[in-house]
């Protein structure tokens, strides 16, 4: 196959003009600091949502275009996805089913030719990636790395890929010792993912890996432990990992990665990055909190993101369900289990606001609520599988911008188009 390394400094091209306009440079990938501004296409872009339904007998996905506010198509599953996600040029919905260790994916029919702005019937693909349990999905900067867990007869292994990987089905994969649930973090032309070794029970290692063609060698194993290791983010020149006890912070440096730990009392088993931001957004599991992690100075700073917000009861404390940095870098919002969206400047990492983005709130269906990014404007979407209703929040200003009436449960969604620069 040709070079998804070569494909993938194309597609790079639009991303990077994304982190040279907010002044920051990732010293790790020099040609993605200095490709040239895209021109942007004249053409309304609007986007589409691409929503399963909740049946699993009858699985079926619908394609909702934004700009005409109706459904535009509706096509039968093989499988009920049971998560989604937009590929990283977004165009494709990638549909994991983890029961049945497969992967779908559908052309949302939007995407950029020669700078020309594309608007064609969306369609599900025959195109599929098979492989046991598909789990965290992870999107950096124009590539995406899909972690399989394994089971008790397939080892573990990820696959690497980018839009014009899955328009020609040519996909790069590595095999890995052992079943584990784990997370592979795309870094341009390498990946860093987690490591089990054939002898151990406790994850704990992250390795580095070169991209080939359709494969990858082995180059580098970090120094540093992370003890029940859960959760990976990007931003600028760092990855990160959560820890037993913090976070890894690994910095990339041309082929080199050099990992060093941000100890914290709690154990961190969620991150959040993007590609303009200089620290990560680090969730403690059990007890929710998040700490500001300072990669570069190696300090954790504790953030209260809900105000001791409280539940219906009046005596518990909000949990954190969800959490999405938006697409230009500025806003991270924070879903917790009252229905309530919290907002967090990402500049100067405060508590701007709040927005009650869930009218009715019932345990068993809030929790199948999720955060997705509209890479055209400042706003997020959410689905209330309760309301069958898709909300659009926008961030900036603290308010609901629309809400979608649907006559199917949205189960899970994802947004699909071109990206603006933002």
């Amino acid at each position: 196959m040709k070079s998804l390394k070569r494909s993938y400094i194309l597609s790079i091209l639009f991303s990077s003009v994304l982190l040279s306009a907010c002044g920051g440079s990732d010293s790790s990938n020099s040609v993605s600091t200095i490709a040239p501004k895209p021109e942007q296409p004249v053409q309304s872009n609007e986007g589409r949502l691409a929503i399963a339904n909740a049946d699993t007998v009858r699985p079926l996905l619908s394609i909702y275009d934004l700009k005409e506010q109706k459904i535009i198509n509706t096509t039968a599953l093989s499988y009920t996805p049971s998560a989604m996600y937009s590929s990283p040029q977004s165009r494709y919905a990638v549909m994991l089913s983890r029961v049945d260790g497969v992967v779908q994916f559908a052309d949302g029919g939007i995407f950029n030719k020669n700078n020309v702005l594309q608007k064609n019937a969306p369609n599900l693909l025959a195109f599929q990636l098979k492989g046991a349990t598909p789990a965290h999905y992870r999107s950096f900067n124009g590539l995406a790395a899909l972690f399989y867990d394994g089971n008790d007869t397939e080892v573990s292994k990820f696959d690497v890929f980018n839009d014009l990987a899955i328009e020609k089905q040519e996909i790069s994969s590595q095999k890995l010792p052992k079943k584990h649930h784990g997370v592979a973090e795309p870094r341009g032309g390498y990946v860093l993912s987690t490591y089990l070794p054939t002898d151990a029970t406790t994850l704990s290692v992250v390795k580095s890996y070169e991209l080939h063609g359709d494969h990858f060698h082995e180059e580098q194993t970090l120094t540093n432990a992370c003890s029940r290791l859960h959760g990976a983010a990007s931003i600028q020149q760092y990855a990160a990992f959560g820890c037993e006890d913090g976070v890894l912070v690994v910095e990339q440096k041309g082929s080199q990665f050099i990992d060093k730990k941000v100890l914290i009392d709690q154990r961190i088993a969620t991150i959040a990055g993007h590609e303009k931001l200089d620290k990560f957004a680090a969730f403690a599991t059990g007890t929710h909190a998040l700490f500001i992690v300072d990669p570069q100075h190696l300090n954790a700073v504790s953030l209260d993101w809900s105000l001791g917000a409280k539940e219906a009861d009046g005596v518990t404390l909000v949990k954190r369900l969800q959490q999405v940095v938006d697409a230009s870098g500025r806003y991270l919002a924070i879903l917790d289990s009252a229905g309530v969206v919290h907002v967090i400047d990402t500049q100067t990492w405060q508590r701007i606001g709040q927005v009650k983005a869930i009218a009715t709130v019932l345990n068993t269906e809030l929790s199948k609520s999720r955060l997705v990014v509209n890479a055209t404007s400042g706003t997020v979407f959410l689905n209330d599988t309760q309301a069958k209703t898709i909300i659009e929040l926008d961030l900036k200003n603290l308010k609901i911008k629309q809400t979608i009436q649907l006559n199917d449960v949205p189960n899970s969604f994802t947004w699909l188009g071109v990206a603006n620069a933002l």
